[in-house]
Protein backbone atom coordinates (compact mmCIF):
# COMPACT_ATOMS: atom_id res chain seq x y z
CA UNK A 1 0.00 0.00 0.00
CA UNK A 2 1.16 3.36 -1.20
CA UNK A 3 1.83 6.38 1.69
CA UNK A 4 2.92 9.71 1.75
CA UNK A 5 4.73 11.26 4.86
CA UNK A 6 4.45 14.96 5.16
CA UNK A 7 7.70 16.36 5.78
CA UNK A 8 8.66 20.10 5.86
CA UNK A 9 8.66 20.63 2.25
CA UNK A 10 8.68 23.77 0.47
CA UNK A 11 5.60 25.51 -0.82
CA UNK A 12 6.40 24.29 -4.19
CA UNK A 13 7.32 20.66 -3.26
CA UNK A 14 4.07 20.60 -0.65
CA UNK A 15 2.00 21.35 -3.58
CA UNK A 16 3.08 18.54 -6.13
CA UNK A 17 2.76 16.20 -3.06
CA UNK A 18 -0.96 17.31 -2.68
CA UNK A 19 -1.26 17.10 -6.97
CA UNK A 20 -0.14 13.21 -5.91
CA UNK A 21 -2.57 12.95 -2.95
CA UNK A 22 -5.73 14.41 -5.49
CA UNK A 23 -4.78 11.78 -8.38
CA UNK A 24 -3.96 8.42 -5.56
CA UNK A 25 -7.52 6.28 -6.01
CA UNK A 26 -9.18 8.80 -8.66
CA UNK A 27 -9.33 6.32 -11.68
CA UNK A 28 -11.00 9.14 -13.59
CA UNK A 29 -7.93 11.26 -13.30
CA UNK A 30 -5.13 9.07 -13.29
CA UNK A 31 -2.65 10.39 -15.70
CA UNK A 32 -1.91 7.47 -17.38
CA UNK A 33 -0.80 9.15 -20.52
CA UNK A 34 1.49 12.02 -19.00
CA UNK A 35 -1.28 14.82 -19.76
CA UNK A 36 -1.20 16.19 -16.49
CA UNK A 37 1.14 19.19 -16.83
CA UNK A 38 -1.16 20.66 -20.06
CA UNK A 39 -4.31 19.31 -17.91
CA UNK A 40 -3.02 22.06 -15.06
CA UNK A 41 -2.08 24.94 -17.28
CA UNK A 42 -5.58 25.22 -17.98
CA UNK A 43 -6.93 24.72 -14.51
CA UNK A 44 -4.61 27.34 -13.15
CA UNK A 45 -6.06 29.69 -15.85
CA UNK A 46 -9.45 29.25 -15.57
CA UNK A 47 -9.93 28.74 -11.71
CA UNK A 48 -6.76 29.87 -10.05
CA UNK A 49 -6.54 28.49 -6.01
CA UNK A 50 -8.97 25.63 -6.87
CA UNK A 51 -8.18 21.93 -6.24
CA UNK A 52 -9.85 19.17 -6.92
CA UNK A 53 -10.07 17.81 -3.39
CA UNK A 54 -11.22 21.27 -2.41
CA UNK A 55 -15.49 20.85 -1.50
CA UNK A 56 -16.93 24.18 -0.13
CA UNK A 57 -16.02 27.73 -0.11
CA UNK A 58 -16.62 28.48 3.33
CA UNK A 59 -13.64 26.67 4.24
CA UNK A 60 -11.31 29.90 2.90
CA UNK A 61 -12.56 31.22 5.68
CA UNK A 62 -12.44 28.13 8.63
CA UNK A 63 -8.94 27.62 8.05
CA UNK A 64 -7.59 31.79 8.77
CA UNK A 65 -10.17 31.80 11.22
CA UNK A 66 -8.75 28.85 13.32
CA UNK A 67 -5.16 29.30 12.42
CA UNK A 68 -5.80 33.00 13.41
CA UNK A 69 -7.29 32.20 16.99
CA UNK A 70 -4.23 29.61 17.56
CA UNK A 71 -1.87 32.96 16.96
CA UNK A 72 -4.08 34.43 19.82
CA UNK A 73 -4.43 32.28 21.96
CA UNK A 74 -1.35 29.57 22.03
CA UNK A 75 1.39 31.55 20.22
CA UNK A 76 4.88 31.22 22.13
CA UNK A 77 4.16 27.41 22.33
CA UNK A 78 5.46 24.79 20.34
CA UNK A 79 2.32 22.28 20.06
CA UNK A 80 0.38 25.50 18.47
CA UNK A 81 0.31 23.17 15.04
CA UNK A 82 -1.23 20.29 16.75
CA UNK A 83 -3.73 22.99 18.67
CA UNK A 84 -4.63 24.25 15.63
CA UNK A 85 -4.77 20.56 13.85
CA UNK A 86 -6.94 19.72 16.72
CA UNK A 87 -9.57 22.36 16.22
CA UNK A 88 -9.89 21.49 12.78
CA UNK A 89 -10.81 18.23 13.84
CA UNK A 90 -13.74 19.38 16.03
CA UNK A 91 -14.41 21.62 13.39
CA UNK A 92 -15.80 18.22 11.50
CA UNK A 93 -18.33 17.82 14.56
CA UNK A 94 -19.67 20.78 14.99
CA UNK A 95 -20.53 20.89 11.25
CA UNK A 96 -22.09 17.52 11.34
CA UNK A 97 -24.34 19.26 14.48
CA UNK A 98 -25.27 22.17 12.48
CA UNK A 99 -25.78 19.87 9.39
CA UNK A 100 -28.93 17.95 11.08
CA UNK A 101 -30.63 21.43 11.48
CA UNK A 102 -29.92 22.88 8.10
CA UNK A 103 -29.68 19.81 6.00
CA UNK A 104 -26.70 20.47 4.19
CA UNK A 105 -23.93 18.35 5.03
CA UNK A 106 -22.82 17.84 1.28
CA UNK A 107 -19.09 19.09 1.59
CA UNK A 108 -18.05 18.54 5.12
CA UNK A 109 -14.40 17.46 4.89
CA UNK A 110 -14.10 14.23 7.17
CA UNK A 111 -17.66 13.78 7.74
CA UNK A 112 -16.67 9.77 7.70
CA UNK A 113 -13.32 9.58 9.08
CA UNK A 114 -14.02 12.27 12.16
CA UNK A 115 -10.62 12.50 14.45
CA UNK A 116 -8.80 10.19 12.35
CA UNK A 117 -8.79 11.97 9.42
CA UNK A 118 -5.33 12.45 8.13
CA UNK A 119 -5.37 15.17 5.30
CA UNK A 120 -6.82 17.85 7.41
CA UNK A 121 -8.42 21.02 5.57
CA UNK A 122 -5.73 23.18 5.84
CA UNK A 123 -3.73 21.13 3.99
CA UNK A 124 -6.16 20.90 1.14
CA UNK A 125 -6.75 25.13 1.06
CA UNK A 126 -3.19 26.27 1.75
CA UNK A 127 -1.92 27.03 -1.69
CA UNK A 128 -5.72 27.94 -2.38
CA UNK A 129 -5.67 30.47 0.53
CA UNK A 130 -2.21 32.51 -0.64
CA UNK A 131 -3.46 32.19 -4.15
CA UNK A 132 -6.12 34.50 -3.36
CA UNK A 133 -4.18 36.49 -1.20
CA UNK A 134 -5.71 35.37 2.34
CA UNK A 135 -3.07 33.80 3.27
CA UNK A 136 0.37 36.85 3.10
CA UNK A 137 3.07 34.99 4.25
CA UNK A 138 4.51 32.29 1.78
CA UNK A 139 5.84 29.22 4.33
CA UNK A 140 3.91 25.94 4.99
CA UNK A 141 2.06 24.63 7.71
CA UNK A 142 5.09 23.36 9.67
CA UNK A 143 6.77 26.97 9.38
CA UNK A 144 3.75 28.84 10.38
CA UNK A 145 4.36 26.52 13.58
CA UNK A 146 7.63 27.27 14.06
CA UNK A 147 6.80 31.23 13.65
CA UNK A 148 3.62 30.99 16.21
CA UNK A 149 6.28 29.21 18.62
CA UNK A 150 8.66 32.37 18.56
CA UNK A 151 6.10 34.52 18.44
CA UNK A 152 4.38 36.34 21.85
CA UNK A 153 1.22 36.59 19.64
CA UNK A 154 -1.00 39.41 18.38
CA UNK A 155 -1.69 42.30 20.40
CA UNK A 156 -5.04 42.44 21.99
CA UNK A 157 -6.53 45.14 24.20
CA UNK A 158 -8.38 44.82 27.71
CA UNK A 159 -11.75 44.06 26.11
CA UNK A 160 -10.32 40.98 23.73
CA UNK A 161 -10.23 43.03 20.58
CA UNK A 162 -7.38 42.71 18.24
CA UNK A 163 -5.18 45.85 18.13
CA UNK A 164 -1.97 44.33 16.17
CA UNK A 165 -2.06 41.78 13.71
CA UNK A 166 0.78 42.96 12.00
CA UNK A 167 2.09 39.04 13.58
CA UNK A 168 -0.59 37.27 11.50
CA UNK A 169 0.21 35.57 8.72
CA UNK A 170 -3.78 36.25 7.50
CA UNK A 171 -5.26 39.29 5.43
CA UNK A 172 -5.95 42.36 7.44
CA UNK A 173 -9.37 42.41 5.81
CA UNK A 174 -10.68 38.95 7.10
CA UNK A 175 -13.92 39.16 8.22
CA UNK A 176 -14.47 37.93 11.93
CA UNK A 177 -16.52 34.50 12.29
CA UNK A 178 -19.84 34.74 13.62
CA UNK A 179 -20.37 35.19 17.68
CA UNK A 180 -21.41 31.35 17.44
CA UNK A 181 -17.78 30.06 15.97
CA UNK A 182 -16.97 27.66 16.25
CA UNK A 183 -19.73 25.99 18.19
CA UNK A 184 -21.98 26.40 15.43
CA UNK A 185 -19.96 26.08 12.14
CA UNK A 186 -22.48 26.08 8.74
CA UNK A 187 -20.85 25.70 5.54
CA UNK A 188 -23.11 28.70 4.41
CA UNK A 189 -21.11 31.75 3.43
CA UNK A 190 -22.74 35.14 5.16
CA UNK A 191 -23.22 37.64 2.29
CA UNK A 192 -20.52 39.56 4.08
CA UNK A 193 -17.97 36.73 3.82
CA UNK A 194 -18.90 35.84 0.05
CA UNK A 195 -18.24 39.73 -0.31
CA UNK A 196 -14.66 39.46 0.92
CA UNK A 197 -14.31 36.43 -1.24
CA UNK A 198 -15.25 38.08 -4.38
CA UNK A 199 -13.04 41.18 -3.52
CA UNK A 200 -9.69 38.84 -2.87
CA UNK A 201 -10.46 36.59 -5.98
CA UNK A 202 -11.08 40.31 -8.53
CA UNK A 203 -8.13 41.40 -6.44
CA UNK A 204 -5.67 38.53 -7.07
CA UNK A 205 -6.99 36.67 -10.28
CA UNK A 206 -8.38 38.85 -12.66
CA UNK A 207 -9.62 38.27 -16.09
CA UNK A 208 -9.97 34.34 -14.91
CA UNK A 209 -13.31 32.34 -15.54
CA UNK A 210 -13.27 32.23 -11.66
CA UNK A 211 -13.69 35.55 -11.12
CA UNK A 212 -16.28 36.17 -13.73
CA UNK A 213 -18.25 33.88 -12.57
CA UNK A 214 -18.04 34.74 -8.91
CA UNK A 215 -19.78 38.14 -9.79
CA UNK A 216 -23.16 36.85 -11.19
CA UNK A 217 -25.52 37.60 -9.27
CA UNK A 218 -27.93 34.47 -9.86
CA UNK A 219 -27.35 30.84 -9.68
CA UNK A 220 -27.82 28.30 -12.58
CA UNK A 221 -28.17 24.68 -13.39
CA UNK A 222 -24.81 22.28 -12.80
CA UNK A 223 -22.90 21.27 -15.38
CA UNK A 224 -20.79 18.79 -15.86
CA UNK A 225 -18.34 20.60 -18.02
CA UNK A 226 -17.50 24.70 -17.99
CA UNK A 227 -17.62 24.91 -21.42
CA UNK A 228 -21.13 23.91 -21.00
CA UNK A 229 -22.30 27.37 -19.07
CA UNK A 230 -23.50 30.58 -21.34
CA UNK A 231 -20.82 33.15 -20.38
CA UNK A 232 -21.03 35.48 -22.29
CA UNK A 233 -19.11 37.99 -20.63
CA UNK A 234 -15.77 36.08 -20.51
CA UNK A 235 -12.95 38.43 -22.02
CA UNK A 236 -11.90 37.31 -25.08
CA UNK A 237 -8.62 35.64 -23.61
CA UNK A 238 -10.67 33.53 -21.44
CA UNK A 239 -12.88 32.81 -24.30
CA UNK A 240 -9.88 31.63 -26.19
CA UNK A 241 -8.65 29.50 -22.97
CA UNK A 242 -11.51 27.78 -22.53
CA UNK A 243 -12.20 26.83 -26.49
CA UNK A 244 -8.63 25.19 -26.15
CA UNK A 245 -9.51 23.55 -23.17
CA UNK A 246 -12.37 21.98 -24.65
CA UNK A 247 -10.70 20.73 -27.67
CA UNK A 248 -7.74 18.97 -25.78
CA UNK A 249 -10.12 17.69 -23.46
CA UNK A 250 -11.97 16.31 -26.28
CA UNK A 251 -9.32 15.21 -28.65
CA UNK A 252 -7.37 13.57 -26.10
CA UNK A 253 -10.56 11.79 -24.66
CA UNK A 254 -9.90 9.12 -27.39
CA UNK A 255 -6.66 8.45 -26.48
CA UNK A 256 -7.52 7.40 -22.94
CA UNK A 257 -10.58 5.35 -24.34
CA UNK A 258 -7.86 3.58 -26.65
CA UNK A 259 -5.97 2.78 -23.81
CA UNK A 260 -8.03 0.98 -21.66
CA UNK A 261 -9.70 -0.69 -24.99
CA UNK A 262 -6.51 -2.24 -25.52
CA UNK A 263 -6.13 -3.16 -21.64
CA UNK A 264 -9.43 -5.07 -22.04
CA UNK A 265 -8.01 -6.86 -25.08
CA UNK A 266 -4.87 -8.00 -23.15
CA UNK A 267 -6.59 -9.32 -20.23
CA UNK A 268 -8.94 -10.83 -22.60
CA UNK A 269 -11.73 -9.10 -20.63
CA UNK A 270 -14.85 -9.39 -23.23
CA UNK A 271 -17.14 -6.97 -21.85
CA UNK A 272 -14.96 -4.52 -21.02
CA UNK A 273 -13.39 -4.80 -24.25
CA UNK A 274 -17.09 -4.06 -25.83
CA UNK A 275 -17.66 -1.37 -23.49
CA UNK A 276 -14.76 0.66 -24.46
CA UNK A 277 -14.93 -0.05 -28.30
CA UNK A 278 -18.63 1.03 -27.93
CA UNK A 279 -17.46 4.28 -25.93
CA UNK A 280 -14.35 4.83 -29.01
CA UNK A 281 -17.22 4.66 -31.27
CA UNK A 282 -19.19 7.23 -29.86
CA UNK A 283 -16.16 9.46 -29.54
CA UNK A 284 -14.99 9.02 -33.11
CA UNK A 285 -18.44 10.25 -34.23
CA UNK A 286 -18.46 13.01 -32.46
CA UNK A 287 -14.74 14.51 -33.37
CA UNK A 288 -15.47 13.47 -37.00
CA UNK A 289 -17.55 16.55 -36.71
CA UNK A 290 -15.13 18.64 -34.72
CA UNK A 291 -13.10 21.69 -36.50
CA UNK A 292 -9.97 20.56 -35.76
CA UNK A 293 -6.61 22.52 -38.07
CA UNK A 294 -2.97 22.04 -37.68
CA UNK A 295 -3.14 25.93 -37.70
CA UNK A 296 -5.06 25.42 -34.30
CA UNK A 297 -2.68 22.57 -32.80
CA UNK A 298 0.04 25.60 -33.13
CA UNK A 299 -2.20 28.03 -31.53
CA UNK A 300 -2.67 25.64 -28.75
CA UNK A 301 1.30 25.75 -28.13
CA UNK A 302 1.70 29.56 -28.53
CA UNK A 303 -1.03 29.72 -25.76
CA UNK A 304 0.01 27.27 -23.33
CA UNK A 305 3.63 28.53 -23.83
CA UNK A 306 1.91 31.71 -22.02
CA UNK A 307 -0.04 30.01 -19.39
CA UNK A 308 3.51 28.72 -18.58
CA UNK A 309 2.92 25.11 -19.32
CA UNK A 310 5.93 22.84 -18.26
CA UNK A 311 4.42 19.79 -20.29
CA UNK A 312 8.03 18.52 -21.77
CA UNK A 313 8.62 18.22 -25.62
CA UNK A 314 7.83 14.22 -25.47
CA UNK A 315 4.16 15.61 -24.41
CA UNK A 316 3.77 17.82 -27.17
CA UNK A 317 5.06 15.21 -29.64
CA UNK A 318 2.77 12.59 -28.53
CA UNK A 319 -0.25 15.31 -28.64
CA UNK A 320 0.94 16.24 -32.25
CA UNK A 321 0.98 12.51 -33.42
CA UNK A 322 -2.18 11.45 -31.80
CA UNK A 323 -4.20 14.74 -33.45
CA UNK A 324 -2.51 13.80 -36.87
CA UNK A 325 -3.28 10.27 -36.63
CA UNK A 326 -6.79 10.63 -35.46
CA UNK A 327 -7.36 13.34 -38.50
CA UNK A 328 -10.12 10.00 -39.68
CA UNK A 329 -10.95 9.48 -36.22
CA UNK A 330 -13.46 6.76 -37.53
CA UNK A 331 -10.15 4.88 -38.14
CA UNK A 332 -9.11 4.37 -34.48
CA UNK A 333 -10.32 0.65 -34.31
CA UNK A 334 -8.69 -0.31 -37.88
CA UNK A 335 -5.11 -0.04 -37.50
CA UNK A 336 -2.46 -1.05 -34.68
CA UNK A 337 -0.53 2.45 -34.98
CA UNK A 338 -3.11 4.16 -33.24
CA UNK A 339 -2.41 1.33 -30.07
CA UNK A 340 1.46 1.57 -30.59
CA UNK A 341 1.63 5.51 -30.21
CA UNK A 342 -0.03 4.62 -26.57
CA UNK A 343 1.68 2.13 -25.98
CA UNK A 344 4.69 3.50 -26.63
CA UNK A 345 3.76 6.93 -25.29
CA UNK A 346 2.66 4.87 -21.68
CA UNK A 347 5.77 2.95 -21.54
CA UNK A 348 7.51 6.53 -21.69
CA UNK A 349 5.51 8.34 -18.90
CA UNK A 350 5.50 5.08 -16.57
CA UNK A 351 8.31 2.91 -17.32
CA UNK A 352 8.03 -0.62 -15.39
CA UNK A 353 4.57 0.62 -14.38
CA UNK A 354 3.00 0.45 -17.78
CA UNK A 355 0.00 -1.62 -18.35
CA UNK A 356 0.10 -2.72 -21.75
CA UNK A 357 4.07 -3.28 -21.57
CA UNK A 358 4.24 -5.40 -18.39
CA UNK A 359 1.62 -7.76 -17.23
CA UNK A 360 2.85 -7.34 -13.56
CA UNK A 361 1.83 -3.92 -13.76
CA UNK A 362 -2.01 -4.86 -15.49
CA UNK A 363 -2.83 -6.43 -11.92
CA UNK A 364 -3.42 -2.82 -10.73
CA UNK A 365 -6.26 -1.95 -13.56
CA UNK A 366 -9.34 -1.71 -12.72
CA UNK A 367 -11.30 -1.43 -15.91
CA UNK A 368 -11.26 2.27 -16.64
CA UNK A 369 -8.24 4.15 -16.01
CA UNK A 370 -9.07 7.93 -17.04
CA UNK A 371 -11.54 7.64 -18.99
CA UNK A 372 -13.43 10.38 -18.14
CA UNK A 373 -13.19 13.81 -20.44
CA UNK A 374 -10.92 16.31 -18.52
CA UNK A 375 -12.72 19.22 -16.86
CA UNK A 376 -10.11 20.90 -15.18
CA UNK A 377 -11.38 21.24 -11.46
CA UNK A 378 -14.50 22.43 -12.87
CA UNK A 379 -16.64 20.56 -10.35
CA UNK A 380 -15.00 21.66 -7.39
CA UNK A 381 -14.80 25.06 -8.54
CA UNK A 382 -18.67 25.15 -9.84
CA UNK A 383 -19.55 24.18 -6.11
CA UNK A 384 -17.31 26.75 -4.35
CA UNK A 385 -18.28 29.45 -6.82
CA UNK A 386 -21.97 28.97 -6.65
CA UNK A 387 -21.43 28.65 -2.30
CA UNK A 388 -20.70 32.34 -3.10
CA UNK A 389 -23.28 33.21 -5.72
CA UNK A 390 -25.87 31.77 -3.57
CA UNK A 391 -25.08 33.74 -0.51
CA UNK A 392 -25.81 37.04 -2.18
CA UNK A 393 -24.41 40.31 -0.83
CA UNK A 394 -24.46 42.14 2.08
Amino acid sequence: MSTLTWLDYSDAERKRALQVVELLGRPETRDELGLGAIRDAFANALFPGISTVQRRARYFLFIPWTFREAEQRWSGRTDTLAKARRAELRLIEALLDTAEDEGDSDGIIGSSARKNLRQVPSMIYWQGLARWGIRRVEGTREQWGRAAARSHGTAIDDDGQIVNRSASWWHASLPDPPEDWPDRASLKLRPVEADYLRERIRKRCPDTMLATLIDRREPWTQTQFAWQLDVPELSNRQQTILRHARRFSELMQGAALLYNHALAIATEDEAREAEHRSSLEQWAAAESGADRTAAQLDELWTLLGDLGSRHSTQTRAFVTEWARLTTDPRSILAGSRFTDLVRARELEVKKRQARLSFDTARETWRGAAGVGQLEYRWASAQRQILDVVNAGTA
